[in-house]
């Protein structure tokens, strides 16, 4: 019985990609089953093809992404863009697309002052909130108080996630990492003062 026989035409060439690349040769149960289903060569052929509509994909994202840096409309981006291979529906979908990612992306790392006071605010209000949490933790599970420098990676979560509600950034932001990292070491300093008293 042939492994093979229930793959669908993707997973056989996924399969033949990966045994090239690791293995430096075809397994004969694919070899069989690639040609019950045609010929290699036309299986070879249909590989190169999508090795050909990838790489001009990712053409068309680099130029995508020069234009958005030369802030270009969309519609700029458009009327520039030419393909052989790729029509101009999927090239219309890649530059709007392509512009949201970048938009939200450049958006998510832009620090201004808005972001900064939000984080600042954050410290306090997280740090508060992860403490008491984890005050309770230990006050309720007393054996907990062994791990207490551990029960920093759930009130650094928490502390994240508490800043970012506030400032609607991720910690891609630099703001945002570094008033997590404070609210988390204020934390810390909380934990150690709870320990010695």
């Amino acid at each position: 019985m042939n492994f093979y026989r229930k793959f669908t035409e993707q997973d056989l060439i996924e399969s033949y990609k990966n045994q090239i690349d690791y293995q430096g040769k075809v397994a004969p149960e694919l070899l069989d089953e690639i040609s019950s289903r045609g010929s290699l060569k036309d299986f070879q052929a249909k590989i190169d093809n999508q090795k050909n509509i990838l790489a001009e994909r990712n053409r068309i994202i680099r130029e995508i992404h020069q234009h958005y840096l030369n802030t270009s409309s969309k519609e700029e981006c458009f009327s520039s863009l030419h393909s052989e291979i790729i029509s101009k529906k999927e090239i219309k979908y890649l530059i709007y697309i392509k512009y949201e990612q970048i938009h939200l992306n450049s958006e998510n790392l832009r620090i201004d002052l808005n972001t900064v006071v939000k984080s600042f605010a954050g410290i306090f209000i997280a740090s508060s909130i992860s403490t008491v949490t984890i005050g309770l933790l230990l006050y309720i599970m007393n054996f907990l108080i062994v791990f207490h420098v551990f029960l920093l990676v759930p009130a650094y979560i928490i502390n994240y996630l508490i800043i970012k509600t506030f400032t609607n950034k991720t910690r891609e932001n630099l703001a945002v990492f570094i008033t997590t990292f404070l609210a988390t070491l204020i934390n810390f300093i909380y934990v150690i003062i709870f320990i010695i008293t």
